[in-house]
C-alpha cells in the first residue's frame, strides 16, 4: 500500500511522538491467538446494505443521547494508563483523512458502515461533533476525526464515505478511504510506554509512518468531550 506523502506523515507522528519515550515491542503474550472477523475480510469493498435510512426522530435522539450522557458522566474507578494488547500478530485496518494514514486494531472495531450523507444535529456538543445517525434502532455519534485530531480541515473540505465503530460503543469515527488490512507483527510498531500527552496514541507503525490508534483511550476522551490535546 504505497503512501504519497510520506514527508507530511512523517513530520505529524515525530511532532507527536517527540520527547515521549518509547519502548521496543511488547513481550510474547500467552493468550491463544484470536482470529480476525471476517466482516473486515472484504475492505475495502462494503455490502450496499449498510447505508443507513434517516427515520430517526428528534425525541429519540435526545432521549436515548442524554441517557448515554448521564453513564458517561460517572468516573471511572480506576484511571491508569496501559498500552494496549495485542497478539504477537494482529492484523489492523487502515484509513485515510487529508492524505494522512492511521490504523486501528480490527479486535477493537464494532462495525465499519457507510456514512449517512445527513445526520442529526444537537447543540452543546464539542465543534468536531457531526452529528448522530440511527441505524437498527440504535444512535450512533459520528466524530469530524480530521477536525479531533487537528489535521487542518473538517467535513466541509473532505468527503468521508465510511465511519468506524469503536468496540461496542456508540462513537463512530468518520474516514475518507478505507485502504484495507493488514497483518502486523509487534516488532513493526514504535509503542510508546506511558500516557504522554496524548493518551489515544498506542504507538507509531514503522514502515506505514502512520499513528496505531489507542482505542479504549480514545473513547474515553470522546466520552469527555475532548479532543486530540486531552
Amino acid at each position: 500500500m504505497k503512501n504519497n506523502n510520506d514527508e507530511a506523515m512523517k513530520n505529524y507522528f515525530d511532532s507527536m511522538l517527540h520527547n515521549e519515550k518509547t519502548t521496543p515491542a511488547p513481550e510474547k503474550s500467552d493468550k491463544s491467538e484470536k482470529k480476525a472477523s471476517t466482516e473486515f475480510a472484504e475492505l475495502p469493498t462494503l455490502p450496499e446494505e449498510l447505508v443507513f435510512s434517516n427515520s430517526s426522530t428528534k425525541e429519540q435522539l435526545h432521549s436515548q443521547v442524554s441517557a448515554e450522557a448521564e453513564i458517561q458522566k460517572q468516573p471511572s474507578a480506576v484511571d491508569e494508563w496501559k498500552n494496549i494488547d495485542v497478539e504477537n500478530e494482529f492484523q489492523v485496518l487502515f484509513f485515510e483523512l487529508n492524505h494522512v494514514t492511521f490504523a486501528v486494531p480490527l479486535t477493537d472495531l464494532g462495525g465499519i458502515y457507510h456514512l449517512d450523507k445527513e445526520l442529526n444535529f444537537l447543540m452543546g456538543k464539542p465543534v468536531w461533533f457531526s452529528g448522530v445517525t440511527k441505524h437498527n434502532n440504535k444512535l450512533y455519534n459520528i466524530v469530524d476525526t480530521s477536525l479531533w485530531l487537528q489535521l487542518g480541515c473538517s467535513a466541509k473540505d473532505l468527503k468521508y464515505s465510511h465511519y468506524i465503530l469503536l468496540g461496542s460503543t456508540s462513537w463512530g469515527l468518520s474516514c475518507e478511504k478505507l485502504l484495507g488490512t493488514e497483518n502486523l507483527s509487534k516488532d513493526q510498531v514504535r509503542w510508546r510506554d506511558k500516557k504522554g500527552s496524548r493518551p489515544w496514541l498506542a504507538g507509531m507503525v514503522k514502515n506505514k509512518m502512520c499513528a496505531l490508534i489507542h482505542v479504549q483511550e480514545l473513547i474515553k476522551l470522546l466520552n469527555q468531550g475532548m479532543d486530540i490535546r486531552g
